[in-house]
C-alpha cells in the first residue's frame, strides 16, 4: 500500500510526524495493518530455510528487580487434589511491564496532551479491576486499544535484525551510548547498519535492534542490577 513519507505526515498539535490518520477512524492496529496476507505469505516462502524457531523473550523471572520499581512476578503452584499429586495448576501474578513485553497502544501516550493513539483521551479508558462475567460482551472502554487486537490479527512476517553493537564496535570502538539510559539511534545509523549487513528493507518488515542491554546486564554485579530497578524514568 502507498504510504506517506515521514515529512508528509501531519502534526498532532505540536508533535510532528503523526501517523494517526494513515488508517481509518476506529483503527486499533496501527502499522500491524502492514502485515497483510501477501506480506506474510512472501516472508514464509522466501525466508524459512530450516524450520527452527527460538524465543526472543527473557525468562518470566527476569530481571530480578524490574525497572521503575515494578513488582516482580509471583508463581503459585497448587495440587488440585491432595490424594493425587499429578494434578497441578499454576497461578501467575505478574505486572505485564516487569520484563520482556509488547507495549500496546494504551500503555504510553502523549503526556502533555493526555491522549493515546488517534487522540483517544486517557481518562476515557477504564481503570482498576474489572469483572468479565460474559467474555463475549466485554465493556469497550475496558478493551479499547488493547493488545488483544494485535493478537487477533497476528504478528507474522519477515524479521530484520540490525546488530548495532557489532556495527558500532567493530574495529575496537566503544558503544556511543550507555545501554542502560535513554538514547536516540538516528535513521542514518540504521540505514548504514542495514547496508553493511546487506539488508534491503521492504514494507511489512518487523525491525529488531540489538543495542547491548542484555550483554551489559549479564556482566554487571548483582548490586548494580538491583540499582537498575530504582532508576528514575528517563524516557
Amino acid at each position: 500500500m502507498p504510504l506517506p513519507t515521514f515529512d508528509e505526515l501531519p502534526s498532532f498539535k505540536n508533535h510532528p510526524g503523526s501517523a494517526w490518520d494513515v488508517w481509518p477512524e476506529g483503527d486499533e492496529l496501527g502499522t500491524i495493518n502492514l502485515l497483510t496476507d501477501e506480506v506474510v505469505r512472501r516472508a514464509a516462502q522466501e525466508e524459512i530455510r530450516n524450520g527452527k524457531s527460538f524465543s526472543l523473550n527473557w525468562p518470566v523471572n527476569f530481571p530480578e528487580n524490574p525497572v521503575f520499581s515494578r513488582k516482580t512476578p509471583e508463581v503459585t503452584q497448587i495440587v488440585k487434589n491432595p490424594d493425587f499429586h499429578v494434578i497441578r495448576d499454576d497461578i501467575l501474578n505478574i505486572n505485564t511491564q516487569s520484563g520482556t513485553q509488547w507495549d500496546g497502544m494504551r500503555h504510553f501516550g502523549i503526556l502533555e496532551h493526555g491522549v493515546y493513539y488517534k487522540g483517544t483521551p486517557g481518562n476515557s479508558l477504564a481503570l482498576g479491576r474489572h469483572a468479565i462475567p460474559d467474555p463475549l460482551n466485554v465493556d469497550p472502554q475496558t478493551s479499547k486499544l488493547g493488545i488483544q487486537n494485535w493478537v487477533k490479527h497476528g504478528i507474522c512476517g519477515r524479521g530484520v535484525l540490525l546488530d548495532l553493537v557489532r556495527f558500532y564496535t567493530e574495529g575496537g570502538s566503544d558503544l556511543p551510548y550507555d545501554p542502560f539510559t535513554s538514547h536516540a539511534i538516528g535513521v542514518a545509523d540504521l540505514e548504514a547498519c542495514a547496508k553493511k549487513q546487506g539488508i534491503k528493507f521492504r514494507q511489512g518488515d518487523i525491525l529488531l535492534l540489538r543495542i547491548g542491554f542484555i550483554q551489559k546486564f549479564n556482566t554487571i554485579t548483582n548490586e548494580a542490577r538491583a540499582a537498575l530497578g530504582s532508576k528514575p524514568e528517563t524516557l
